[in-house]
């Protein structure tokens, strides 16, 4: 079979080698000076390094072959020299700029940045890649996350400041494949979605893919979100810490001679630390992350990368401490929330002959939660363990770019609830799915106005007895050479489903997989647009989408966990809109981008039609950051229109039956008032808007790089209405906002060495 040929099958990426060298300049008197900040960049790629104050750089993970390196540094002449790449080994290469600023004639250079190269070389349909000086500079609460500026992006809605949760094109938060370097990821998010477990620098840039992603992905119905880590291009070991209002982070990083880099990083909050300070009556929870990433040549023209990270939320407090004697209750004591996520990843890439690549990947990946009241009174868990093999294999030609490849994998599931002091179970899930996908796919150049991209994703599930063929097309059609025409199409599927249900957070995450009695989800995604380059320094790009849900799957509130079948709610639905990107990349000066997204979403089940509350008609971010000299500014306003909530129409006692006076009545001293819910998120909250700053500076220290800088979130205050509370007991009734975000001021620094 096919999926056990690793030698047949393998690579989405060539095989790669190393590029380092230096970048000088040489004086009237001929002496040779080292140009330190100089941009040196792989053409038709996102590769980038910034040389050193020696002026050495260092490119790892470059595809191996002929390749075109450009070097940019204000004062100077573009540098552009071609390099062979060997497979595993390192290239050294001595480039010398020429002084600009005293020019005999004018001289004008052409040469495109590397999103016009893609542009150019491949359909990129629904497709958005950020760099890590792209993210930085965008205002953040409390310290940067790469998961809230993606937030930011055409096609993703926030539900609110509260949820890093991601819905794409009217997609529900799990049907997003997140990704970190190629490895999946489950529940990438800290306590209720505050904050994501992405530390800002490990990240050395992002790939949204939002609709009609290649065959090579599967297993969502949304889209994909791969996050890439940073490698050290400077040599020698160097090191960065954060230090921000909510937590401290630290990274070191280097390479290892001239053949691999390295980095490992970590980060704890100290909220429970400084709330002890101020009183004994503190609410002790904390996270913490680690990431590590390695990428070293080996010999025999092969490289092997690893990629370890592990995060952990932890909750451990005593709920009678915050209570006075007489309001004490049951309920109260000991009360423990764990949830985290790990992972280990590797990848094994080897060149065979000139021009075709195989690749190998195996990855472990984790995700449990666990819920404690009262020392085991009552105990709720969701584990998830995950082992995945894949691998590929493709062929580079003048023309034609096929490949093939597979995926294996296999899980362990388990969703239980019950209470170790009296030894009962409510319900114990255990699962044990595993998948098989096969795909093939060709990039076509087929002519120079023409670039086509197919495949199709074969797939099969055990627990379901479930296969399908899902094609995959994306068309690009060049009118002028910077203005383009596409389109794409392609069927999705989605075997793995969370339980947190369509709530504005996420507090206890739970996935169960398709079985006998849970179907698989599945839809089709239809978008057409066109894309306008601005030179080398922006683009503006326009696609509309349709989404059509064959099935769906809605979380059941009213579940009985004694039935196994009836935890979710199968429904149809549809999603279309409009989004546009206008966006502007400059080294200097003013960057950023305008995102806007129209979007109608709506689910039908047995004649009935609602808006899941994720459900936005507009959508508006406007970015920017400004860098000149020493100093880097940022801002960022957002407006949205409200999103979909179900009111509370009413209140009633409800009452019961006293055996020992034979009559019915609200209890004594209890009174259990339960709420009347209008039409399923029949009502809309008000529009909301925000306004949120950003400012830093550099410092030079010695050998450090410092640069404080400060936020302010919501600069002005605006009331954007997260909930509403109602009391029916007064009258007239009383319907109180809870507000989100209030001006939220925070402070940080940022030390290199």
């Amino acid at each position: 079979m096919i999926c056990f040929a690793p030698v047949l099958l393998a690579a989405q990426l060539p095989a790669r080698g190393v590029v380092a060298g230096r970048v000088t300049t040489r004086t009237d008197s001929a002496t040779v000076v080292a140009i330190a900040g100089a941009t040196v960049t792989v053409a038709g790629t996102t590769l980038e390094a910034i040389t050193d104050d020696s002026g050495r750089f260092l490119l790892p993970d470059v595809s191996s072959g002929r390749q075109t390196l450009r070097v940019r540094q204000p004062g100077y002449r573009l540098a552009e020299r071609e390099v062979g790449v060997p497979a595993g080994d390192t290239v050294r290469i001595d480039i010398v700029l020429q002084s600009d600023a005293q020019r005999l004639a004018p001289v004008h250079t052409v040469a495109s940045s590397p999103d016009a190269e893609v542009f150019a070389a491949r359909p990129n349909v629904a497709t958005i890649a950020l760099g890590a000086a792209a993210i930085a500079g965008v205002p953040a609460a409390g310290e940067p996350d790469v998961i809230r500026v993606a937030q930011l992006l055409p096609g993703v809605v926030a539900r609110n400041d509260f949820n890093t949760g991601l819905n794409v094109r009217g997609g529900e938060a799990d049907q997003n494949l997140i990704l970190l370097d190629g490895y999946p990821i489950y529940n990438p998010f800290h306590l209720g979605g505050l904050s994501s477990t992405f530390m800002d620098a490990t990240v050395g840039g992002i790939e949204l893919m939002t609709a009609a992603f290649p065959a090579r992905y599967g297993g969502r119905l949304s889209s994909v979100l791969d996050v890439r880590s940073a490698e050290e291009s400077r040599p020698g070991i160097h090191a960065t810490t954060d230090i921000s209002a909510l937590g401290a982070s630290a990274r070191l990083a280097g390479a290892s001679g001239s053949r691999g880099t390295w980095s490992i990083a970590a980060r704890r909050t100290y909220a429970d630390a400084l709330a002890s300070i101020f009183t004994n009556n503190i609410f002790p929870y904390h996270f913490h992350d680690l990431h590590a990433h390695a990428s070293y040549a080996l010999p025999s023209r092969a490289r092997l990368t690893l990629t370890a990270y592990e995060g952990r939320d932890v909750l451990d407090a005593n709920l009678a401490e915050f209570a006075s004697d007489s309001g004490t209750k049951a309920g109260s004591g000991q009360w423990a929330f764990d949830w985290g996520n790990r992972l280990l990843g590797a990848t094994l890439s080897k060149e065979v002959g000139e021009s075709v690549t195989v690749e190998q990947r195996v990855s472990l990946s984790g995700f449990s939660t666990l819920l404690d009241l009262g020392d085991g009174a009552f105990s709720q868990r969701s584990t998830v363990n995950d082992l995945t093999v894949s691998g590929s294999m493709l062929a580079r030609g003048a023309v034609h770019d096929p490949s093939i490849g597979y995926e294996l994998s296999a899980q362990r599931i388990r969703y239980a609830s019950g209470s170790a002091q009296t030894g009962t179970t409510s319900y114990d899930l255990r699962q044990h799915p595993r998948a098989a996908a096969v795909w093939v796919e060709d990039l076509w150049r087929l002519s120079p106005r023409w670039i086509v991209q197919g495949g199709v994703r074969g797939e099969t599930l055990s627990e379901r007895r479930f296969a399908a063929l899902s094609p995959r097309l994306s068309v690009k059609y060049f009118v002028k050479p910077d203005f383009a025409l596409t389109a794409a199409a392609a069927r999705v599927t989605q075997s793995q489903h969370s339980l947190a249900g369509d709530g504005p957070l996420r507090y206890f995450e739970v996935w169960i997989a398709s079985d006998s009695v849970i179907p698989v989800a599945t839809a089709w995604h239809w978008v057409a647009g066109a894309e306008h380059r601005l030179g080398d320094v922006g683009t503006v790009k326009v696609e509309g989408f349709y989404k059509r849900y064959d099935r769906v799957l809605d979380a059941n509130l009213s579940e009985d966990p004694a039935v196994h079948g009836d935890e979710f709610l199968p429904a149809t639905g549809t999603s279309y809109g409009l989004d546009l990107l206008a966006r502007v990349q400059r080294s200097t000066g003013v960057s950023g981008w305008i995102a806007y997204t129209y979007g109608v979403s709506a689910r039908s089940r047995d004649g009935l039609r609602w808006a899941p509350g994720h459900d936005r008609r507009h959508d508006l971010n406007a970015v920017a950051t400004w860098r000149v000299a020493k100093y880097r500014l940022g801002a960022r306003l957002g407006y949205a229109t409200g999103s979909p909530y179900t009111p509370i129409v009413g209140e009633i006692a409800r009452r019961t039956y006293d055996p020992s006076t034979d009559r019915w009545g609200t209890g004594d001293p209890q009174r259990r008032i339960e709420s009347l819910g209008g039409v399923h998120n029949g009502a809309r909250f008000p529009a909301s808007s925000r306004l949120d700053l950003d400012a830093s500076r550099v410092f030079k220290v010695r050998s450090a790089t410092v640069a404080p800088y400060v936020s302010i979130i919501n600069t002005f205050n605006s009331k954007n209405v997260f909930t509403y509370v109602y009391r029916y007991s007064v009258n007239p009734p009383i319907r109180r906002a809870f507000s989100q975000f209030p001006v939220l001021p925070s402070i940080g620094v940022r030390i290199e060495l």
